[in-house]
């Protein structure tokens, strides 16, 4: 650490590539059943949903990850956190509902939905806003 307490710029970059080249891991092996591999549940519902939520959470957290590498202040990290919970309220927990309870429903909502579960989309939106945030002049 350096004497401001932020972190130094060579674990920045390495925080930074670790989470990029999560992302690009998570999703070259998106088709894997790690709920199967791992026995975290039986049936073939159970797997998709314990799937689909492995997925974004990782997804999440790789894209904090990032956000940190980049940003590395406390605020933006912590805003976030709250969006991805929101991400978990707002869009998990209505797709999870639409695939259990409708399952032969397959129409827009359910593919924006499934775009959002699937991609950080939301966390990955913040970068451009921090950056257009820090480039504003103070008041």
């Amino acid at each position: 650490m350096e004497e401001t307490g932020k972190p130094g710029l060579m674990i920045r970059i390495l925080v930074g590539a670790l989470a990029a080249a999560g992302l690009l891991i998570v999703f070259l092996f998106q088709r894997v059943d790690v709920a199967a591999h791992w026995h975290l549940a039986d049936s073939v519902l159970g797997r998709f949903l314990v799937n689909r939520a492995i997925r974004f959470i990782i997804n999440d957290a790789l894209a904090i990850a990032l956000i940190y590498a980049l940003f590395y202040e406390r605020k933006y990290v912590v805003f976030a956190i709250w969006i991805q919970v929101a991400g978990v309220v707002l869009f998990l927990l209505p797709y999870f509902v639409l695939k259990v309870y409708f399952p032969r429903y397959n129409g827009p909502l359910l593919s924006f939905l499934h775009r959002l579960i699937l991609n950080p989309t939301l966390l990955l939106l913040l970068i451009p806003a921090f950056y257009y945030q820090r480039s504003q002049p103070h008041a």
